[in-house]
């Protein structure tokens, strides 16, 4: 049995993507320790994980990569719970001897290696970002970054080597949940990247929402995830696009959105701040998404064809994917109107071009491996680490 630490970044992109490799553990008995917020506590707990907390200053946080100004506070945020992090770590280490660290790319997953000088696996929720993809540096080392950095060197004497560490955390091994038929240029990976696929374990969520509501329809489903703020003035242009619609348009807001701003929908409209965004795909003809990698894979598992609109981090590299793939269409965000947006997606509904472009993708997940094969080339780093000692 193998006692493993896992250091998540609290968002739902990085969450979902670990739950199934975290059930695989627990399953076979072996003992997780997950290092969350207390918004994704339930998530772990229910898998078998022992749950660590730390404050969550991430969720509330509006970025955009294009306004350097507002990723400032994003790094700041990212130190702090960094800190927070290897407080809880520094506690845990007195109380347990781990095994490994399994730590998202996000945060501060070297940080704790080093401090528990133990094995390192990276997880790697996206596509795989070199830091050449980063053109300008996301962060400034200003005075309060700096302090920050001073005090997380003073206090657990670990200190980044690069700014972007921060966001390009890898280990010896890196799981990768997607496969190598999506990757781009995946011949410039070396082989520390492990690619698995992506995995959906049953969320156990309640809901009310009507799901009846959408069987024998054709159905449009928009959402831009749970991140963005300000997007009052896009989904009133998705009211419009749609007003006639024959069949039913769900639009998950998201929890930022203030509804006063909304215009008043037609009645095929189904708008909620969250949805249940896997069974709502499964009835799903045309899915209008920023293209987050986490939706856009359910949106595969699920045989969806895409209109994609990115906005920032690696959207824009998800759209060009899809696209080069024929699974997707792909919408200027600056260039986007009403008529633009129901043209693209009455042609993807019309079009049998890229149902099949997604399956050829969803085939290249089924026989990327799985939790299966992630354990098993975890499980041979771990037995040649313990032959070497």
């Amino acid at each position: 049995m193998s006692k493993i630490l896992l250091i998540n970044f609290p968002a739902e992109g990085h969450v979902n993507p670990v739950l199934g490799i975290t059930k695989a553990w627990t399953d076979r008995g072996d003992e997780v320790h997950a290092v969350t917020t207390a918004h994704y506590q339930e998530r772990f707990e229910r898998l078998g994980a022992h749950v660590h907390i730390h404050p969550d200053y991430i969720r509330l946080l509006s970025v955009n990569e294009g306004d350097i100004d507002s990723m400032q506070p994003f790094f700041y945020a990212m130190l702090q719970t960094s800190l927070d992090i290897l407080e809880l770590v520094e506690a845990l280490s007195k109380q347990h001897s781990f095994d490994f660290v399994y730590y998202d790319m996000f945060g501060a997953g070297e940080l704790v290696r080093d401090f528990l000088q133990v094995p390192a696996i990276g997880s790697n929720p996206s596509f795989v970002l070199q830091e050449a993809h980063f053109e300008t540096p996301l962060y400034r080392k200003d005075e309060k970054a700096a302090h920050l950095l001073e005090e997380i060197n003073e206090r657990f004497g670990v200190q980044p080597k690069r700014l972007m560490q921060f966001m390009t955390n890898r280990g010896e091994l890196n799981m990768v949940y997607t496969s190598e038929y999506f990757q781009p240029s995946v011949d410039a990976l070396n082989d520390s990247f492990v690619f698995i696929g992506p995995s959906f374990p049953k969320r156990a969520d309640q809901h009310q929402f009507p799901l009846e509501a959408l069987e024998q329809e054709k159905v449009v489903f928009i959402s831009m995830g749970t991140v963005l703020g300000d997007t009052e003035a896009f989904f009133n242009m998705c009211i419009d696009a749609f007003a006639d619609f024959d069949g039913r348009v769900v639009i998950a807001t998201g929890g930022k959105i203030d509804r006063s701003l909304l215009k008043p929908a037609p009645s095929h409209f189904i708008i909620e701040p969250y949805v249940p965004q896997l069974e709502v795909l499964e009835q799903t003809d045309v899915f209008v998404t920023h293209g987050g990698m986490n939706s856009v894979n359910e949106s595969i598992h699920y045989h969806v064809p895409m209109v994609v609109i990115p906005f920032d981090k690696d959207q824009p590299m998800v759209a060009k994917r899809l696209t080069e793939l024929s699974a997707a269409r792909a919408l200027d965000k600056e260039q986007l109107t009403a008529k633009r947006l129901r043209d693209t997606v009455d042609a993807v509904l019309k079009s049998n071009t890229y149902r099949a472009g997604i399956e050829k993708i969803e085939e290249s997940f089924q026989t990327a491996g799985g939790t299966e094969k992630a354990l098993h080339v975890i499980d041979q780093l771990m037995q040649k680490k313990q032959t070497q000692s």
